[in-house]
């Protein structure tokens, strides 16, 4: 199983970023419906091309991109970022980790301040062949999956003040000031909790990573796309 970031699995945020400029597609088109079962629970078609959209977007590459190997990577890639998150939820479910409503809807409503009117929030889900259930659903999925992580991983994760200092220390090109001579560095200060953030989310990776393989060998998992991710 590839090396996969939590972060990308668990914010759902960015789910819609740019989905007005996503591909239409029929959303009722047989072939289509499912991109691959997940101990029976169902990663639809739409949700498999707004994840690809992401990722693309993300990349800078599209379909205009001329290398297909690429663009195999990334539907590859899109569809096991869906199936890792599809397991999580199941797997928080199972130990009985569960969201808020309001804490779903406060989410939606963020996603739904992307766009000018709630009308056109509707027509662009209509559009790819998604509905605002099925997107609150895959909204409530990544919260899970991050409470999930959060519990079994972040919380047992303390960065202390030294190992921040160090960090700085160590990687002083990361935090050089790229005008002016000598060269300065942007202060320890102004970067300590995003350092502090980078070695936690280090950490967890080196933990989650293996905890994800374990759970992906264990679900029975189909894929229903063809080679071409269509």
């Amino acid at each position: 199983m590839p090396f996969i970031n939590w972060k990308s699995i668990c914010l759902m945020g960015s789910f819609l970023c740019a989905v007005s400029q996503t591909p239409s597609f029929a959303a009722d088109a047989p072939a289509r419906d499912r991109a691959a079962l997940v101990n029976g629970a169902a990663i639809t078609a739409a949700e498999f091309h707004t994840e690809l959209n992401r990722l693309e977007r993300q990349r800078g590459t599209g379909k205009n991109s001329p290398d297909p190997s690429e663009m195999a990577r990334l539907k590859k890639e899109a569809l096991e970022s869906l199936i890792t998150r599809e397991i999580l939820y199941q797997e928080a479910l199972r130990e009985g980790i569960k969201v808020p409503g309001a804490a779903v809807d406060a989410e939606l409503n963020g996603l739904k301040k992307q766009f000018a009117t709630g009308s056109e929030f509707t027509a662009t889900l209509t559009s790819m062949g998604l509905s605002e259930a099925s997107v609150r659903a895959q909204v409530e999925k990544g919260m899970a999956a991050r409470r999930l992580i959060d519990e079994k991983f972040g919380k047992k994760v303390k960065v202390s003040d030294a190992e921040v200092g160090y960090y700085y220390e160590d990687h002083q090109d990361e935090f050089k000031v790229p005008v002016g001579k000598p060269a300065t560095f942007t202060p320890l200060s102004e970067v300590r909790e995003k350092i502090r953030l980078k070695i936690k989310q280090d950490r967890v990776d080196r933990e989650l990573n293996p905890y994800l393989k374990r759970l992906r060998e264990q679900a029975k998992v189909e894929i229903m796309l063809d080679e071409e991710g269509e």
